[in-house]
């Protein structure tokens, strides 16, 4: 099977899935965009990643059907998952990773440098407000993707493609990225938001979060937590990120009011599997020595009127492989919007 028909397959398995999500009650769309383009890192490590999502708010009792059914049924074995009577989402993401060495000019294998790697994947999840009151609402997800690394993956497509059209340095070592494997993989990730006023019309917003991974492209544990300062923080969470990273979603409340945010959240995670560090699971491909504890800074700006949410954030992250030269540092930009 050519590997043009591989990644359609991948992307088509999900379709039924977002149309069905277009007759919820309220719909929402996200598109995230990561790159070190917006950073002064330069073309290396984790170098690109897009998302884009579609969210159906539930308004419960309701019942779920097909895709639905059978994500909310896996979710009840989770042993911590928990339905609530506040807010139910469901949400589809299809999604594309790129990883690149440090040293892009050279075209042999460079031992001790990291894999190139492209990551093709879909993924559902659940997510619920099981609780909420003046101080704290409560929160978790659960979420199944299924995933392409590789050739078929279309990672030196995508990157040679777009360095082409912006004439910028292309990667010369494509040959010796990660051979085909599907992916696949369940995580779980709980969320406590308490909003407190912060002066005359500010508020401060903290949320700890905790979660698990468990696949053969990612396996960890993690915790952390997220601050806010800014107006009206109770009409969101905070903006998305594409995983491993700090827990967000594309839903907020509409208001006709501006408001704002600034937010500063700190991540470590407990590493046991990095498939685009320890190579392929099945056969023999490049690796390097993973580090096993990651820590995550993250920060940003959200902005949100009526119906549209727009944030721009940064990420440094620490060094994720031994002889790494440098931390990794990318930026993100955000926007969802309520399709109806």
């Amino acid at each position: 099977m050519k590997a043009s028909a591989l990644a359609i397959g991948l992307y088509l398995m999900l379709l039924p899935a977002i149309t069905l999500g277009a007759h919820g009650t309220q719909t929402f769309v996200s598109l995230q965009f990561e790159n070190d383009f917006f950073s002064s890192s330069g073309d290396r490590y984790y170098t690109h990643g897009f998302e884009i999502s579609m969210l159906r708010q539930q308004k419960p009792p309701a019942e779920l059907n097909g895709i639905e059914a059978a994500i909310s049924h896996m979710a009840k074995q989770f042993p911590f998952y928990r339905k609530g009577d506040h807010l139910n989402l469901v949400s589809y993401t299809l999604g594309h990773k790129i990883f690149t060495p440090d040293d892009l000019k050279a075209t042999e294998l460079i031992p001790y440098d990291r894999p190139y790697a492209g990551y093709l994947y879909a993924s559902a999840a659940i997510l619920s407000q099981y609780g909420s009151n003046d101080l704290v609402d409560y929160g978790n997800m659960f979420e199944m993707t299924l995933g392409l690394i590789g050739p078929s993956a279309l990672g030196e497509d995508v990157r040679v493609g777009a360095h082409k059209l912006f004439n910028s340095e292309i990667a010369n070592g494509w040959e010796h990225q990660l051979k085909n494997e599907v992916v696949f993989g369940v995580s779980y990730s709980r969320v406590w938001s308490m909003v407190l006023p912060a002066g005359k019309s500010l508020e401060l917003g903290v949320a700890p979060n905790i979660g698990i991974s468990l696949g053969t492209a990612y396996t960890y544990g993690a915790g952390g937590v997220v601050f806010r300062l800014g107006k009206n923080l109770r009409r969101d969470l905070a903006p998305p990120n594409i995983s491993p990273g700090f827990p967000g979603m594309g839903y907020f409340r509409a208001d006709p009011e501006p408001s704002w945010y600034a937010y500063l959240g700190f991540e470590s995670r407990i590493m046991a599997r990095n498939i685009f560090l320890d190579g392929n699971t099945f056969q023999s491909s490049h690796s390097v020595d993973r580090e096993n504890l990651i820590g995550d800074m993250q920060f940003g700006l959200v902005y949100m009127c009526d119906g549209m949410r727009i944030s721009y954030s940064n990420m440094l992250r620490t060094k994720e492989f031994d002889r790494q030269r440098k931390n990794v540092h990318y930026g993100a930009i955000n926007i969802s919007f309520i399709l109806r």
